[in-house]
C-alpha cells in the first residue's frame, strides 16, 4: 500500500512538471521555491553565492517502537527509543561555482524498557566536510543544474559504548541535479561513503544515500512539496568478519518551507513515513519521522 501511494505521488509530480515545462519561460517572475528540509539532503545541482555564508540547524524526531527483520515486523522485547537528532551545518561560497559545506551531528536517544527510562545513547558525532562544484547551470543555458561533491569524514565524535563517534576517517563522492522553472523545483542528489577502521577495530559499512524532493512556490512566503530519502548501510566488519547489520530504508512524505528573504531566513518541516524497510539483523525502527530546518544566510 505504501509503495502504491508513493508511486502515485511521484506520477503526479511528473505530470505537473510535464505540464509546466513548456511555459516556464513565460513565468520567469514566478516565486522561487527553497531547498529541501531533510536532515541528510545534499545541495543538489545548485551553486552558492561567492562570499556568502549560511548557517543551518536541522532536527529529526523519531519514536522507534517497532521491531523489523528483513522486510517484516517482528515480535520483540518491550522497548522504545525516543530519538532526537540535531545536525549543525555551514556553507560558504569560495569562488564562482565552488563552495564548501560542513555537517556535525548531535544525537540523543532515550531508551525505555518495560515502560521505564532505562538508558541513553548519543553525543557529538563525526564531522563531514564537502567541496561542492557546480559544472552546469540553467542560468548559462544548460537544461539542468549539475554538480559534484568530494568530501571527508573527520572523527570528531565522542567514542564509547553509548556514543555515536566512529573513531574512523571516511571519504565521500556525490552527484546532484536541480531543475527550477515556473515556481517549481525538482531536485535529487546521491552520495557514497566509505570508512577506514575505527573504534574497537570495527570498519563501518559503506553507505549509499539517494535523496529527491519536489517543491512548488505558492507565494514568496510559502512552498509545498514532497521529499523522499533512500539509505543503504552495508554490514560493519570486525576482525574481517561481517557483523550482519545491513540495512535499507526509504522514507517519503509532504513538506513545507516558510521563506523570509528580507531576513535571509527559511524555516521548513516535513513528515516522512516508512515506505520501505529491510534489515538483515532484527532492529528497532520507526513508522514515521518529523524533520525541521532553520536556515540563516549572511
Amino acid at each position: 500500500m505504501r509503495w502504491k501511494i508513493l508511486s502515485n505521488l511521484l506520477l503526479v509530480c511528473c505530470l505537473i512538471l510535464a505540464t509546466v515545462s513548456s511555459s516556464a519561460a513565460q513565468n520567469a517572475t514566478a516565486p522561487v521555491p527553497a531547498g529541501p528540509v531533510g536532515v541528510n539532503h545534499g545541495a543538489g545541482g545548485l551553486g552558492f553565492p561567492v562570499g556568502k555564508f549560511c548557517a543551518v540547524a536541522n532536527y529529526r524526531y523519531a519514536h522507534k517502537d517497532q521491531w523489523y527483520l528483513h522486510t517484516s515486523d517482528e515480535d520483540g522485547p518491550d522497548r522504545e527509543v525516543f530519538s532526537h537528532n540535531i545536525l549543525f551545518k555551514t556553507r560558504y561560497g569560495i569562488a564562482e561555482g565552488w563552495d564548501v559545506r560542513t555537517a556535525t551531528p548531535f544525537l540523543l536517544n532515550t531508551i525505555e524498557a518495560d515502560g521505564r527510562n532505562d538508558a541513553w545513547s548519543g553525543g557529538l558525532g563525526d564531522t563531514t566536510a564537502i567541496l561542492h562544484n557546480q559544472f552546469a547551470s540553467q542560468k548559462k543555458g544548460a537544461p539542468l543544474n549539475l554538480a559534484w561533491d568530494l568530501g571527508i569524514v573527520v572523527p570528531t565524535g565522542e567514542v564509547g559504548s553509548n556514543n555515536i563517534g566512529s573513531g574512523a576517517w571516511g571519504g565521500l563522492v556525490g552527484l546532484g541535479a536541480t531543475w527550477i522553472g515556473g515556481g517549481h523545483r525538482l531536485e535529487t542528489d546521491m552520495s557514497y561513503l566509505v570508512y577506514t577502521e575505527g573504534y574497537k577495530d570495527v570498519t563501518k559499512g559503506d553507505r549509499l544515500r539517494i535523496n529527491a524532493h519536489y517543491a512548488y512556490a505558492l507565494s514568496t512566503r510559502l512552498d509545498l512539496g514532497l521529499e523522499g530519502y533512500y539509505e543503504w548501510t552495508q554490514e560493519d566488519e570486525a576482525g574481517g568478519d561481517d557483523l550482519g547489520n545491513d540495512a535499507k530504508t526509504l522514507y517519503a512524505g509532504p513538506k513545507f518551507n516558510l521563506k523570509f528573504p528580507e531576513y535571509g531566513v527559511t524555516f521548513g518541516g516535513a513528515v516522512l513515513g516508512a515506505a520501505y524497510r529491510e534489515y538483515e539483523k532484527k532492529s528497532l525502527t520507526e513508522d514515521w519521522r518529523a524533520e525541521f530546518k532553520l536556515i540563516k544566510l549572511f
